[in-house]
């Protein structure tokens, strides 16, 4: 991406009302959820630029409309990463209501995606867990077609 030094600007109004985007893009969510419903990940790429979004999106950040489907890996890595729970910050006892397991929220760019998720980190320390550290999907028993199907990664 080339660092510019000045804004660019156009001046005028747009009327956001009149765009169609919200409806689209649950349209294109749709049918990736469906196709997970067969364990299968599908993004949508950019004829211009050559980016894959997962989840897919209707347009893109160099302004073309993604149009083919590709199907991305349930492996990816972690780009960001944080640990929740009063249980992490030093000085708070138990008998002060510290309790409970640690949360791992990461940010996991799948095996062909250029875009990331955010999924809960299990089976891994917080200590162990790093940016870099590779992750597979954990695949619920019961696949439901929805955003919580992602919701979960353990280490490779």
């Amino acid at each position: 991406m080339e660092y510019k030094e000045v804004t660019t600007s156009i001046d005028g109004a747009w009327n956001f009302s009149k765009w169609e985007w919200k409806f689209e893009s649950i349209a294109l969510i749709g049918r990736t959820f469906e196709a997970m419903k067969e364990h299968k990940l599908l993004g949508n790429k950019c004829p211009d630029c050559g980016t894959v979004y997962f989840l897919p999106k209707p347009f893109c950040r160099c302004l073309g409309m993604p149009d083919e489907f590709v199907e991305v890996k349930d492996t990816g890595t972690i780009t960001t990463y944080t640990v929740t729970g009063a249980w992490g910050y030093e000085g708070i006892t138990e008998e002060e209501g510290a309790q409970g397991e640690p949360l791992i929220f990461a940010g996991v760019q799948f095996d062909g995606a250029d875009t990331k998720v955010v999924c809960v980190v299990e089976d891994v320390e917080p200590e162990k867990v790093g940016v870099g550290m590779r992750v597979k999907l954990k695949w619920p028993d019961k696949l439901e077609g929805a955003i919580t199907d992602l919701s979960r990664c353990t280490p490779l």
